[in-house]
């Protein structure tokens, strides 16, 4: 019959606790950060790119953003967002004010907008939809977040638990 050592059992058992506490919650962060990374990507894809600015300004957790999306789990809290303040009304969209001016000119069938320009046209007052590229795209990784933590899991078992 095999001997066990009660001190033994309790050393490992104490060890494996605060292991997957460190685990899990790398896990955990893993998780957040591969969720952030694609809602990056699917914002970007769907943010309307006439020059490309707003695309190219999209960033996690950057200090300066003044518009963003804060996706939190448990303890983890991803910030995605831009330091462009145009970026809310593409993303929620807005109502133009009938009769206001906006200095600028045609060039073909874009407008370009040019401060203190002479020439320019008179807004309808027409509602302006919002393209959701933040939103759609989070709705997008909602979908599949289970996945996600799922494939995490079993990996962290599969580190945990070797063996097994």
């Amino acid at each position: 019959m095999a001997k066990v050592n009660k001190k033994d059992l309790e050393r490992q058992y104490k060890r494996l606790k605060k292991q997957s506490k460190r685990e899990a919650q790398l896990s955990m962060d893993r998780v957040a950060r591969t969720a952030a990374l694609q809602v990056l990507r699917g914002a970007q894809d769907r943010v309307p790119a006439r020059d490309g600015i707003l695309q190219a300004s999209l960033m996690i957790g950057h200090a300066e953003n003044v518009f963003e999306l804060v996706l939190s789990g448990l303890r983890a809290e991803i910030k995605i967002g831009t330091s462009l303040s145009y970026a809310r009304y593409v993303e929620e969209g807005f109502t133009q004010r009938k009769g206001q001016f906006v200095p600028g000119y045609w060039d073909r069938e874009k407008f370009i907008y040019v401060p203190d320009h002479p020439e320019g046209m008179v807004l309808k007052g027409k509602r302006i939809p919002g393209v959701h590229y933040l939103a759609r795209s989070e709705a997008e990784v909602d979908s599949v977040m289970d996945e996600l933590i799922k494939e995490e899991l079993d990996d962290l078992a599969r580190r945990l638990f070797p063996d097994g």
